[in-house]
């Protein structure tokens, strides 16, 4: 197998370039500052590197057409999460956010993932979404409306609690609490901390996993208090007859197109947390994100601005301005690029494969970064510069606006970038169900709220990236607030 129309002989793996150290020292490095040090690989190795040998094979893959056969073409010879070595039958594979999201969509495999995505696409229908429209701007206009010219704040956790307020509504049909706010909170807190990259090494993710550790104590209880707050939702969406348009009574309704089966009370319990993680946690790091970058940039938020102002005049913003809102668009697909709220993606091989070039040896791990790949020079001239106009066509339409408003994935005005050039949501079969769900939510709350506030930095500490699962930042991110009224 392939990834690429050619006759030559792919390289054998042994000749796959990378740094001579050992496991340790790879993985202290990668511990350290795994975002400029997969730049840096890439950068001096090119599109596949050998990260570590032993104990695990651990490879980084930054180049597009690999991804793309990862993703969708070659799909079948990829499995989901790391590869723990051991001799023989000891190989196992581990997905770390199964700990918090169980076997939802976003870590079930084979058939079970096809059924579940079956169930749950008309959750996702772009009616639908229009209609959680209505709530993505009700509930930034109230964070908005709680704000003072002037004021200093923690954006992370304003916009933290904002998306809270709106998985909250759409996915549960409730307003949240003080209580349920603790217990989310905690448990993303819990599995978030975890790096990504060592979790993808298969190094701290061994036994210890089911040792009485206090780190391990803590998580289980926090997983118990989610649990329980879920489980009593799903109890009394129950009892209320659980006939509503949220996400949940939906889950509750929905029939498999074949069997006529239901979801059992633990499979909605699964998604439902799998929707919470997607629709919060991602949301609240790419809004984040997006107005840390406009607070550094007073001629985009000037531009923003000035849109807004035109296509909304004083009103506030519906499901069906998302089209027209082409440099909102714009500014929210600039921030994913640069701070993609996944930063990395793992995926191992379940037979021997070619991958850049080269041939791979089944139960080889692969880390796929959209960190890397979305600073690519070759793909984004001045990568580092938050530049919106990558994505507006010359005569000023938007190129990726009714993709970004579909969810299927922006382009740029180029057209000669690669589809995997920029993957925040992923792609092929497991691309992100609720893509549209998400770009919604984040261009309408960011065009409620930057229509009525500018922001900008409170002081010139740099806010640095915190890579773990997603990519948070790393403390708050503090800023001023000023009325454009």
């Amino acid at each position: 197998m392939t990834t690429r129309s050619t006759q030559r002989a792919p390289r054998p793996v042994d000749e796959v370039p990378g740094p001579a150290d050992g496991p340790l020292a790879a993985v202290r490095r990668m511990r350290a500052d795994p975002l400029s040090q997969f730049t840096a690989l890439h950068d001096r190795y090119g599109p596949l590197v050998r990260l570590i040998r032993w104990p695990v094979s651990l490879f980084l893959v930054s180049d597009p057409e690999a991804i793309g056969d990862i993703l969708v073409g070659g799909q079948k010879a990829y499995g989901k999460g790391a590869v723990l070595s051991g001799p023989g039958s000891r190989r196992r594979v581990v997905q770390p956010l199964r700990t918090l999201l169980g076997d939802g969509l976003l870590t079930s495999a084979g058939e079970d993932h096809l059924r579940q995505r079956r169930l749950m696409q008309p959750l996702f229908h772009k009616q639908r979404i229009a209609e959680y429209g209505q709530q993505f701007v009700a509930i930034a206009e109230s964070t908005a409306a709680s704000w003072h010219d002037g004021q200093r704040l923690d954006v992370h956790a304003e916009m933290s609690e904002m998306t809270l307020a709106i998985v909250a509504r759409t996915i549960f049909d409730v307003d949240i609490s003080d209580h349920v706010l603790d217990v989310v909170r905690a448990a993303l807190d819990e599995t978030m901390s975890g790096s990504a990259v060592q979790q993808a090494s298969g190094l701290g993710l061994g036994e210890s996993s089911r040792l009485p550790l206090p780190a391990v104590r803590r998580r289980r209880a926090t997983r118990a208090a989610l649990d329980r707050t879920i489980y009593d939702l799903i109890a009394a969406h129950r009892a209320a007859g659980a006939g509503g348009t949220d996400l949940m009574s939906l889950l509750m309704a929905a029939r498999d197109g074949d069997t006529g089966g239901q979801l059992t009370d633990h499979e909605i319990r699964d998604e439902a947390v799998t929707l919470l993680l997607a629709g919060h946690e991602t949301a609240a790091n790419a809004l984040t994100w997006t107005f840390h970058l406009l607070g550094g940039a007073p001629v985009v938020a000037a531009e923003l601005g000035e849109e807004l102002d035109t296509v909304l005049a004083g009103r506030l913003p519906t499901f069906d301005d998302l089209p027209r809102l082409t440099y909102t668009n714009a500014v929210f697909n600039e921030s994913m690029r640069l701070y993609p709220p996944v930063w990395a993606m793992v995926r191992h091989l379940v037979e021997d494969r070619e991958v850049a070039g080269y041939l791979l040896p089944a139960w080889s791990t692969l880390v796929i970064g959209q960190w890397v790949m979305h600073r690519d020079g070759r793909w984004w001239p001045h990568p580092e510069r938050f530049d919106p106009g990558r994505w507006l066509e010359p005569a000023g339409g938007a190129a990726g606006t009714s993709d970004a408003a579909g969810g299927a994935g922006a382009t740029d005005s180029s057209g000669t970038r690669p589809r995997f050039a920029y993957f925040p949501f992923g792609g092929g079969r497991r691309q992100c169900i609720g893509n549209g769900f998400a770009v919604a939510e984040g261009v309408l709350a960011l065009a409620t709220i930057a229509s009525r506030w500018t922001l900008t930095p409170a002081s010139n500490t740099p806010v640095q990236p915190e890579p773990a699962i997603t990519l948070r930042p790393r403390g708050p991110v503090s800023m001023i607030v000023h009325s454009r009224r």
